[in-house]
């Protein structure tokens, strides 16, 4: 954020407070700030607060400032001379959240595309329904698909699901035998409910619902409002996708409420598996650092080989 401003600058910035702490003079009082944005931090100050910022901002509110650029004690700050309180919808979370590396608009397209080559009639018209709504549309191509492991930022949601399609294409031409139209459908279905799980503002968390519910209920749920709206639907097709979607974590232990008991929800969990921990590890191998290995992943328990310096294995460290 630094690297931006110079003494003297003019400053009008979305950023969020990531500290405030009160203090008195004698002459008065003022707010220290500590600022954030994607691009990093920035201390702040601003003297003689009104009453409202006093009051109203919180850390982690997501604030617009305008004030001055100067330095103090050999650093850049903030001179604020006035601050506005901004609700989620007055900003793009993507000032503060890294974002999909890829057009998250041709990724809905291709999956638009994939629907239009399903056969089931009623399936198709099911997810040409929910993929085709303009809201639902918004709030899924912000979603990341978790929180912190893999595709964990915006538009990291859509790209699990496009990702595991082209998995579940390969996958049907391997075993035909395999429903492809479920399959599919389960695919672009199973993680609906993370639209409502993860609340995205300027950081991603759970929201109320999601920590209450999960993903999974919540997936159900959804599911069962677009159902509603069509005027009949198989009853034995609409309990296969509800299975899909209880079923996707695989294992009780995992969150599931119950076990894959059907070959296309075999085959769902395995893809959903496969490119969730496949993408997480390449995620920490993009995050760089010192040395053959990587931190270590919790998750994962375990070290990640990223490689000797020379692009060849070192014996010495590879046992022996």
């Amino acid at each position: 954020m630094q690297a931006d401003f110079k003494v003297g600058d003019r400053i009008d910035r979305v950023v969020v407070v990531a500290k405030k702490v009160r203090r008195n003079f004698s002459g008065g009082t003022f707010l220290l700030f500590q600022f954030s944005d994607k691009d990093g931090s920035m201390k702040g100050v601003m003297w003689d607060p009104p009453v409202e910022v006093e009051e109203s901002v919180r850390a982690s509110d997501v604030v617009r400032i305008t004030g001055e650029i100067q330095e103090y004690q050999g650093s850049l700050q903030i001179k604020v001379g006035a601050m506005e309180k901004m609700d989620s919808e007055e900003y793009n979370p993507s000032l503060f959240l890294p974002v999909s590396g890829r057009d998250v608009e041709e990724i809905y397209i291709a999956i638009l595309n994939l629907i239009e080559s399903i056969h089931n009639d009623d399936l198709r018209n099911l997810l040409n329904t929910i993929f085709g709504n303009a809201g639902f549309k918004k709030n899924f191509l912000q979603a990341p698909a978790a929180k912190g492991w893999h595709h964990a930022y915006i538009g990291g949601l859509a790209e699990h699901v496009h990702d595991m399609a082209q998995f579940a294409m390969r996958a049907a031409d391997i075993y035909p035998e395999v429903d492809r139209d479920v399959l599919f459908a389960g695919v672009l279905l199973h993680d609906l409910g993370k639209i409502q799980e993860l609340a995205v503002t300027n950081h991603i968390d759970y929201s109320d619902r999601g920590r209450l519910l999960g993903h999974i209920t919540m997936g159900v749920e959804l599911l069962d409002e677009y159902l509603r709206g069509l005027e009949r639907f198989p009853r034995e097709l609409e309990l296969h996708l509800k299975h899909l979607i209880l079923s996707h974590h695989g294992t009780l232990e995992n969150g599931s409420p119950i076990l894959p008991m059907t070959v296309e929800a075999l085959l769902l969990h395995y893809l959903d598996n496969l490119d969730a921990q496949v993408r997480g590890t390449l995620q920490v191998l993009e995050r760089g650092g010192e040395g053959n290995w990587t931190e270590y992943v919790r998750l994962l328990d375990r070290f990640i080989y990223r490689g000797a310096g020379d692009g060849t294995p070192d014996e010495r460290g590879m046992g022996g």
